[in-house]
């Protein structure tokens, strides 16, 4: 029963907060859970990736099961003492607004006004990330972190900020650059010495230099840790915290040229890939230790 109002106590307080978040959307009207509910139907087959593949993340590599009980883990943010030096916040926004772009582009693409369709995708995004955190209480390796939650909910909202506000997609990416650090084989979303965050301001974006050659460039600023895994450990490396800046191609422009109100299958995935992933060695970065 204590195990069950903890869980209670927690999915509430997290749902709530999503309400709060949404609700400079919802002032529009409309009925937000009945055009959830039926925009659910449209994106099922996408929400069900996202929930089977958490689920299988969190078995083979979360150590989902691992505990027999609800285990609260207060996990700081991005201090030396944390876990991964924070990386691993910054990976719960990604995934958050990563889920939140690709269901509410979906949605758009089948008429759902972005409003709409920011608020559908919110939910939908914040109830699988909301899973994940609770199986990842019953992990001896993670716990119940409410600071997961705070960054879950902080991802969600700058995409469905990108989603309603005009221009701003074409003005700034939130992107993560992987790289198989040799420690843990290819695993993108839990090697976080192979893993950099990067926000990318998009000089396309900027009326005045959107018609010269210039629009084709990018301005990044982020973050990324070294040496705090137990592997790293073990071989006598010590944990590093770096920020770096630096100047990348848009591809996204490059490739596709820019955006249409109304794009082919194939060209809209190809631009959501280049707005979520960066490349390794396309881009010049200059690092400095924090």
């Amino acid at each position: 029963m204590i195990r069950f109002l903890m869980c209670f106590r927690s999915g509430y307080a997290y749902l709530f907060a999503l309400t709060i978040l949404l609700a400079p959307l919802t002032l529009r009207g409309g009925n937000i859970f009945s055009d959830w509910t039926d925009d659910v139907q449209d994106t099922v087959w996408e929400t069900g990736a996202a929930f089977g593949t958490m689920t299988a993340l969190g078995l083979f590599s979360w150590e989902w099961g691992s505990s027999s009980s609800f285990r609260w883990q207060p996990e700081g943010w991005f201090g030396m003492d944390t876990g991964s030096g924070g990386a691993d916040k910054l990976g719960h926004a990604y995934t958050s607004y990563m889920l939140t772009n690709i269901l509410s582009d979906r949605l758009i693409r089948k008429d759902r006004p972005p409003a709409r369709a920011a608020i559908s995708a919110a939910i939908t995004t914040q109830l699988v990330m909301l899973y994940v955190e609770m199986f990842d209480a019953y992990s001896v390796d993670h716990g119940f972190a409410w600071e997961d939650c705070v960054m879950n909910l902080a991802g969600t909202g700058f995409a469905a900020a990108r989603t309603v506000i005009p221009g701003m997609r074409d003005l700034v990416d939130y992107r993560m650059e992987y790289e198989p650090s040799g420690y843990k084989g290819f695993r993108p979303f839990s090697d976080y010495s192979g893993q950099k965050y990067l926000m990318a301001l998009k000089l396309g974006g900027i009326d005045a230099l959107a018609k010269t050659p210039l629009r084709y460039l990018e301005l990044h600023g982020g973050y990324y840790t070294r040496g705090f895994s137990k592997e790293e450990e073990l071989q006598g490396k010590s944990p590093v915290r770096y920020g770096f800046v630096g100047v990348g191609i848009n591809f996204g422009d490059l490739f596709f040229g820019k955006r249409e109100k109304r794009e082919p299958e194939l060209k809209n995935a190809g631009r959501l890939f280049f707005e979520h992933i960066q490349l390794p060695y396309t881009a010049l970065h200059a690092s400095e230790k924090l």
